[in-house]
């Protein structure tokens, strides 16, 4: 009996060496449901490794009160109208973007299975006024939001057409509860309309939807008083996320259609594509052990400052079985900011390999917010010039 250790990919047997081939490449995920997020995603930014990404996403809004009483509402005047969204985060640059809100046309349902790329129909008309370029917005989420005589956490703030709102306080005033008032009108789709952006520009803002402060407010004068109104975006409501991603012509997409480059870099996109890591040698490895230590150490390419940070933290996860496709949370593991690397703890994953109660089918990493954020990862690959490549070690002893 006696203890083996396997520094940098190798392991020690009673045959000799047998080194590890880490075969490390990108995968791309088709269908990533998106309703009920985190955060609610707008913006867009182009990515000098990745290439284009664009996020907007579609809301229900429900009442702040049943058969609210506007007075006459014919003598009404809407004074103003804003949708704001307290931020909670970003990912990106923080330049300038174009926003516009457009009306839904079609119900949502609760049933549906909402992905990154669905659509649902909406109206022609901006919403947002064109005037005086209202929808040019630089967000700031480190401003805060001075509201009247309140200071409130940094938000969003997009201004509203004034006969919009004056329609949308009508349909809450006959509406009883909020399915009435969800008959009547369907809820929003917020987007961006940039030009082209260089290399390094732009962002994708995350916004707190059902936070309190987070709300559409109509302000209005009737009777010669002025007040307002909130139609807000409860638990209840649906709301999803679409995102479009534009690979072409970049690296990602030449390791997409040819894994053996992946063996180089290797990438991993919230809402796109995982990274993923096979160790065939796994299965050498004599059945009678008991493995002590299993790590797995994955570096990344990133210079310090940047905005395309690496994940705080990410999913490990594996296919444990062929034929089933679900993929099973081996582990979730933070960012070692000492290391720039992901270091996973595989024991009982390995363990489990052989003892043959799971299938050695490779491992896939991706952000752990990965429906609800725009987060990317570049990993040095197995074969990478790079100081730091992919690196398995483990301890077990031979019974």
């Amino acid at each position: 009996m006696g203890t083996h250790a396997l520094p940098s990919g190798s392991i020690m047997n009673s045959d000799g060496l047998d080194t590890f081939q880490i075969h490390t490449y990108t995968v791309e995920e088709d269908t990533v449901l998106t309703m009920d997020p985190e955060f609610n995603l707008i913006g867009s930014f182009n990515d000098e490794v990745f290439g284009t990404v664009e996020a907007e996403f579609y809301s229900q809004l429900t009442l702040s009160g049943f058969s609210p009483d506007f007075g006459d509402i014919s003598s009404l005047t809407v004074d103003s109208a804003v949708v704001a969204f307290e931020f909670g985060g970003y990912y990106g640059n923080l330049n300038e973007q174009l926003f516009e809100i457009y009306e839904i046309t079609e119900d949502l349902s609760r049933d549906s299975s909402y992905t990154r790329k669905s659509i649902v129909t909406t109206s022609t008309q901006n919403l947002v006024p064109t005037g005086n370029n209202e929808g040019l917005i630089t967000p700031d989420p480190e401003k805060s939001a001075i509201v009247g005589s309140d200071t409130l956490n940094p938000q969003l703030r997009i201004p509203l057409d004034p006969v919009f709102a004056k329609n949308l306080l009508t349909l809450a005033e006959s509406a009883t509860d909020d399915a009435n008032f969800l008959d009547l009108f369907k809820g929003l789709h917020f987007k961006v309309n940039n030009a082209m952006l260089a290399p390094g520009e732009g962002s994708v803002i995350y916004l707190a939807s059902t936070k309190p402060a987070s709300k559409l407010t109509v302000y209005y004068t009737s009777g010669g008083e002025q007040a307002s109104f909130d139609f807000i975006i409860t638990g209840s409501a649906i709301d999803f996320n679409h995102v479009k991603t534009d690979y072409s012509m970049t690296r990602v997409q030449q390791v997409i259609n040819d894994n053996s480059l992946g063996d180089e870099e290797f990438y991993a996109h919230a809402f796109a594509t995982r990274a993923k890591v096979e160790f065939s040698s796994i299965n050498d490895l004599p059945d009678d052990i008991i493995v002590h230590n299993a790590t797995l150490e994955l570096p990344v390419n990133y210079y310090q400052g940047s905005n395309f940070y690496p994940s705080t933290e990410v999913n490990v996860s594996a296919k444990l079985f062929e034929g089933d496709d679900r993929k099973y949370v081996v582990s979730t593991v933070a960012y070692n900011k000492s290391k720039k690397a992901y270091v996973v703890d595989l024991r009982t994953y390995v363990q489990n390999i052989v003892k043959g109660e799971i299938q050695n089918n490779g491992l896939y990493i991706s952000p752990k917010k990965y429906n609800t954020t725009t987060e990317r990862l570049v990993f040095n690959g197995a074969n990478s010039t790079n100081k730091k490549q992919p690196k398995l070690s483990i301890v077990y002893t031979k019974l």
